[in-house]
C-alpha cells in the first residue's frame, strides 16, 4: 500500500478529538484538493485520492458505487473485518431533514444499516463518515454534484402515471 492512498490514524483522531475536522494523506494536516478531473466519475472525484485499497484511518475501502438513484456509496471494512457501507448524498437544508454523522458544506454522509433512522450506529462506522466528510470537504468546490440528491428526494415515493 502507498503511503499516498492512505490517511494518517493518528492525525485523524487528533483533529476529529480537538473538534478540527480534517485528515491527512501521508501525515499531512489536510488532503490535497482534487485537481480538475475531467474524465473521472463523480465519486471518484469527490472522494480523490481514496480509492478501492486505500486506508482511512483503521478503515479500508473496497469499493465505489458510483450515483445511482442519486447516491453514491463507498463499501468499507473495520478494524475487525466487518464491511459497511456509507451513502453521500447532496446535503439537505431544511430544518425538518434527517441527518447523517458527518456533512460538508454540499453533501451528507449516512451509514447505511438498513434502518429507518431508529436503528443505532456504530459509533466506529460514524467516525468513519466524519473522516470521509474531511475527503469530501477538499474536493466539493470542484466536483460534479449533479448526481447526487438529498436523501429526502431519495425517499419521496415515485408518482406512477397511469397511461
Amino acid at each position: 500500500m502507498s503511503e499516498s492512498s492512505s490517511v494518517s490514524r493518528r492525525a485523524l483522531l487528533g483533529y476529529a478529538g480537538a473538534g478540527v475536522a480534517a485528515a491527512g494523506v501521508s501525515g499531512s494536516a489536510r488532503v490535497p484538493p482534487a485537481l480538475d478531473r475531467v474524465g473521472h466519475s463523480p465519486l471518484a472525484a469527490l472522494l480523490a485520492p481514496l480509492g478501492p485499497g486505500s486506508e482511512l484511518g483503521t478503515w479500508r475501502v473496497l469499493r465505489l458505487v458510483e450515483p445511482e438513484g442519486g447516491a453514491g456509496s463507498i463499501v468499507l471494512t473495520d478494524r475487525t473485518g466487518a464491511e459497511f457501507q456509507l451513502d453521500v448524498c447532496a446535503r439537505d437544508a431544511s430544518p425538518l431533514a434527517s441527518r447523517g454523522p458527518a456533512v460538508s458544506e454540499h453533501f451528507e454522509i449516512f451509514v447505511a444499516n438498513q434502518g429507518d433512522g431508529a436503528t443505532g450506529t456504530r459509533e466506529d462506522h460514524g467516525l468513519c463518515a466524519m473522516a470521509l466528510s474531511e475527503v469530501i470537504r477538499g474536493n466539493e468546490a470542484r466536483a460534479d454534484r449533479s448526481a447526487f440528491v438529498t436523501l429526502a428526494e431519495r425517499e419521496a415515493p415515485r408518482r406512477h402515471v397511469r397511461a
